[in-house]
């Protein structure tokens, strides 16, 4: 056999070596995200709402995707789904279990609901809920599963991959980072889970964007929600009265240089006036760590609350300073303009279809 017949054999058997491989990495993968759906299926359920409206047809009834986070019944959802709702449900193994509305978020999308576990299941069973995991741990490419409810669909699993974290879409800003995916998700799996590949839960589905875009809260930021609400009833942000901006150098040559936070403006009688910041200060730490873009101010103060003393560094004229910022309340007027819309269009909730309105969900 001449040497380039050898070469295209040995080609053509890594070839078909390589075709196996990829058959078998598709079968695993098929099998993986099968049994993920099948661990968690009775974890995640369907959310019904009902609100009284002015149109002759009755009342409007909304539908979203919610999940377990622990035995005592407490879930997760869509905050879209349950604002303004007058009565709240979910179904359970086909039967329909009262729902009462903790509290909710509009910033975040999120919110909380209470079921009574011996409502749903009896003294011999437990009531299942998620596991959660390290949404700190992603990484651009990292394969997730979405799962939820569409329109009148049973549940069913989406799998794509992260394709970024971002703090902003188009002009709208997210109160913290926020996944960016690939997953093309449908009315009705809003507020659904999304886990990784280990079958851990890390975000909730919050929003879509274009077609095959869908936004991702980081289920570390929906713990300090879920953590706010049932302790306070309501989400407990603090308040700064700091503006920041960003700015990328170029040098002569053209080249980009490094990202740097500066401080755009300093409101009068807030925390930031009365720590001393100054318009142009060039912020490079909080605490230990270090400042690079204007996401790491919004997500590190975002997990802290009022009273929180939190020591900063700034640079000022060429001087580094130390600053020490006590995180305030936040001002009434200040809640209500945060509450205003500031999501990408958010997954409706999607209508329920063929339903005669009920005065009082159905109990056990």
């Amino acid at each position: 056999m001449s040497v380039s017949k050898i070469a295209w054999v040995a080609l053509f058997g890594l070839f078909l070596t390589a075709s196996a491989r990829s058959a078998g990495l598709l079968e695993t993968m098929d099998s993986e995200v099968s049994a993920l759906y099948e661990r968690n299926r009775d974890a995640i359920i369907r959310v019904h709402t009902q609100r009284q409206t002015a149109f002759p047809n009755g009342p409007s009834l909304r539908v979203g995707t919610g999940f377990f986070l622990d035995g005592e019944g407490r879930l997760l959802t869509s905050a879209m789904v349950v604002e303004a709702a007058e009565q709240c449900w979910i179904d359970w193994r086909g039967r329909k279990i009262p729902a009462r509305v903790l509290g909710f978020d509009p910033l975040t999308n999120l919110a909380v609901l209470q079921v009574q576990p011996d409502q749903c299941v009896g003294t011999t069973e437990k009531l299942p809920f998620v596991t959660l995991g390290d949404s700190d741990q992603l990484k651009t490419g990292s394969l997730i599963i979405a799962i939820g409810y569409p329109y009148d669909q049973p549940s069913a699993p989406v799998v794509g991959f992260v394709q970024g974290f971002d703090i902003k879409c188009g002009s709208r800003t997210f109160i913290t980072s926020h996944i960016r995916t690939d997953c093309r998700l449908q009315p009705g799996q809003g507020g659904g889970p999304v886990f990784n590949t280990r079958g851990e839960v890390i975000g909730m589905a919050v929003a879509a964007h274009m077609e095959n875009q869908s936004y991702v809260l980081p289920i570390k930021a929906a713990k300090k929600v879920f953590e706010d609400i049932v302790k306070h009833g309501a989400p407990q942000y603090g308040w700064v009265g700091l503006s920041v901006t960003e700015r990328r150098f170029v040098s002569l040559s053209g080249a980009l240089g490094e990202w740097e936070v500066f401080v755009e403006q300093v409101s009068s009688n807030t925390p930031a006036a009365k720590a001393g910041f100054q318009a142009q200060d060039v912020l490079i730490r909080i605490g230990t760590n270090e400042i690079h873009r204007a996401a790491d101010i919004l997500n590190t103060m975002f997990h802290r609350r009022c009273g929180d003393r939190v020591n900063m560094t700034v640079v000022r004229m060429g001087t580094t300073q130390e600053v020490v910022l006590v995180i305030g309340q936040r001002p009434p007027e200040e809640t209500e303009l945060a509450t205003r819309p500031t999501l990408p269009p958010v997954l409706p909730a999607a209508p329920r279809l063929n339903v005669v309105p009920v005065a009082t969900p159905p109990s056990r």
